[in-house]
């Protein structure tokens, strides 16, 4: 009896021992599986056997090994997709058929700023945009390579793509197709087509005034020559010329806005005296004064000294500046021409100054637009081309200053 309880004991513990390590093994191969990496035990194969769990490890081990090969194939290939479509310009995305977004280049992150990245999300919760989803839509059913303008909203600005479509290999799993987008940014050339419409359309619209006055009245003293007065005759010709000349400055507003917008060199600087500019300035529009009532002053901080500027640009801008005065604020008393020195920006300020009726508050953000008028008619029947404070902030802003 007490043979077969030992023999029983010996038995039971080498049970125990060997389910101890296979137990042992089969949790270092577990967690192995969860680290993706093989398993390399100490055991030799013929206890692998005898534990029942060589074939297994085998087949870990392999799998392991496959999945290595993946992840290093496709970890270069991730890198060369990074390397050619990082330092491409446009927006370049690669999202798969369910339309999550699998890749994104640099410009396409910068473009569409997300807190966590373009990567995961789906394509239109990034890019929320009708006439995108309209493109992709249509490329899903047709298969085809399309090119298309669309649009959307990003941080309350409208923005513009020419966008293209294509198919490309899976990038996250393989044998697998995912879709290539690529966002060329039109945004600015969509800005400059509208502005070229607009200035064709402004010019187009004030030439056409003065060369309809010019018309009408050279036809009417051409077949009403007998019948008209000398008087009437007189006045005409004046609305000709009157016209012509208005005509002949806003040809030349219009090139000198070409020159200054095509050349930057149109501006050249020479160290010279800035108050000096002022003060002649200030001496060739008091002889304009109409009263004795009506001032203009000068206000210069003395410790401004000589710098570098475009003396005949500059007296563009005063002129430009005083002039308005003259014509729109008629009535005024007192014409200020001030300059002062901002040490602290290390800046001149350069300012003039009357107390006319002022400018409307929702005007003022426009007046440096090309054809922009307060008041149109009254601007017209003044000489203005409306060109005049376009031009005068370029040649302020060809000097590094603002206006």
């Amino acid at each position: 009896m007490l043979i077969f309880c030992s023999l029983l004991l010996l038995v039971l513990l080498y049970l125990l021992r060997y389910i101890y390590r296979q137990r042992k093994v089969l949790h270092q191969l577990e967690d192995s599986v969860k680290r993706r990496r093989r398993l390399l035990t100490d055991l030799p194969e013929k206890d692998l056997k005898f534990l029942g769990v060589n074939d297994l490890l085998n087949a870990c081990n392999e799998l392991a090994d496959r999945y290595t090969d993946y992840a290093e194939q496709n970890t270069g290939y991730s890198d060369q997709v990074d390397a050619t479509l990082g330092a491409v310009q446009e927006a370049v995305i690669i999202f798969s058929s369910d339309h999550v977004i699998e890749f994104a280049n640099r410009s396409a992150e910068e473009l569409f700023k997300q807190r966590r990245g373009l990567k995961g999300n789906r394509i239109e919760a990034a890019l929320r945009s009708t006439s995108l989803l309209e493109l992709l839509s249509a490329f899903s059913k047709e298969a085809n390579s399309q090119m298309a303008q669309v649009s959307l909203e990003q941080n309350g600005e409208l923005l513009w793509f020419e966008a293209s479509c294509a198919k490309v290999s899976g990038v996250v799993a393989p044998h697998t197709e995912s879709t290539l987008l690529v966002l060329h940014d039109i945004t600015k050339l969509k800005q400059l087509e509208e502005m070229r419409r607009d200035f064709v359309a402004n010019v187009s619209h004030e030439l056409r005034t003065p060369l309809t006055i010019i018309k009408g009245f050279a036809e009417t003293l051409i077949d009403d020559d007998a019948s008209i007065k000398e008087e009437s005759r007189t006045r005409f010709l004046g609305k000709i010329l009157t016209n012509a000349e208005r005509l002949h400055v806003l040809v030349e507003d219009l090139l000198t806005l070409s020159r200054l917008e095509s050349k930057p060199d149109q501006i050249e600087p020479n160290l010279q005296s800035l108050k000096q500019l002022f003060v002649d300035t200030a001496e060739n529009y008091r002889n304009r004064l109409e009263s004795s009532e009506q001032t203009i002053t000068l206000d210069f901080d003395e410790r401004i000294e000589d710098f570098y500027f475009d003396r005949f640009r500059l007296n563009q801008v005063l002129d430009n500046l005083v002039e308005n005065a003259f014509r729109y604020a008629t009535d005024f008393k007192e014409i200020i021409l001030r300059v002062q020195l901002d040490s602290l920006k290390n800046e001149v300020l350069c300012s003039v100054i009357d107390d006319g009726p002022g400018i409307p508050p929702k005007d003022v953000a426009h007046i440096f637009e090309r054809f922009y008028r307060v008041d149109k008619g009254r601007s017209r029947d003044r000489g203005g081309t409306g060109l005049g404070l376009s031009i005068t902030k370029h040649i302020v802003q060809l000097h590094g200053g603002r206006i």
